[in-house]
């Protein structure tokens, strides 16, 4: 997502106050996913909810809570609200429907409170692409450039990224090509914690076991991980925090 253009545009419709705010929320939600953080992302959603419903307070009365002070608890009540204010239905209808669901899943499923479902990666999927919808709505309500900028930047929101490991029954790849072996290690490890370390060279793929041995001995020079006496291959907590680098793209 190009952040700084979409954060132009919507500043150019928007009070740059809230604008900061929702992008900023947004942001956090994504990276919790990426690095799947479950709880974490669902909990940073309840940040974009609050920036967004000030925004609708603004859209609908001219006017929104501040920063400094609590925002009222979401209910049916405050979507009625919304929806008797005079205004297009985005913001009276269908914007604030689509938060108060992300905003139930983030209180009622074990995010917020002790529940008997636990944060789980279903449940961050929805919030992370209900919340890319409504940024995108906004990016399309701002209209302030052209019809053509504006489908761009929206595509641009709701663009598909693509996970560095696929996995699943029977298959294990990192599919960046452009990662380097010290790299795939890295990833491999934060996704399997406590690898032998043959099975660590065979998903990421490296053929050469001497050369292997080294660079797992230059990662533990590093303090990026360890290896036990067992031959068991553990990432320490720089590793995770490279890895996490290697995985939002930063």
């Amino acid at each position: 997502m190009n952040s700084q253009r979409i954060q132009a545009l919507l500043e150019s419709a928007y009070p740059k106050e809230i604008v900061s705010h929702i992008v900023k929320s947004f942001s956090e939600v994504e990276a919790g996913f990426r690095i799947e953080k479950w709880k974490n992302s669902e909990l940073d959603a309840g940040h974009f909810v609050e920036a967004v419903r000030r925004l609708i307070e603004h859209q609908l009365q001219g006017r929104y809570t501040s920063f400094a002070n609590s925002i009222s608890a979401f209910s049916q009540t405050v979507l009625n609200k919304y929806e008797s204010c005079a205004g297009p239905e985005e913001y009276r209808i269908l914007i604030p429907r689509l938060l108060y669901s992300m905003y139930c899943i983030r209180n009622k499923r074990g995010v917020g409170h002790i529940s008997a479902i636990s944060p789980n990666k279903l449940d961050a999927t929805y919030i992370l692409h209900a919340a890319k919808w409504v940024l995108a709505e906004l990016v399309r309500l701002a209209g302030v450039s052209s019809p053509e900028e504006a489908k761009q930047l929206t595509d641009q929101v709701l663009e598909r990224k693509v996970d560095l490991i696929w996995e699943d029954d029977e298959t294990f790849m990192v599919l960046d090509k452009k990662l380097k072996t010290r790299e795939r290690i890295l990833l491999c490890l934060y996704k399997h914690d406590r690898l032998p370390m043959e099975d660590l060279r065979l998903k990421v793929g490296y053929k050469n076991k001497t050369h292997f041995i080294r660079i797992i001995a230059n990662l533990e020079h590093e303090k990026l991980m360890a290896l036990t006496s067992v031959g068991i291959c553990k990432l320490s907590p720089l590793g995770v925090k490279a890895a996490e680098r290697l995985i939002s793209g930063t």
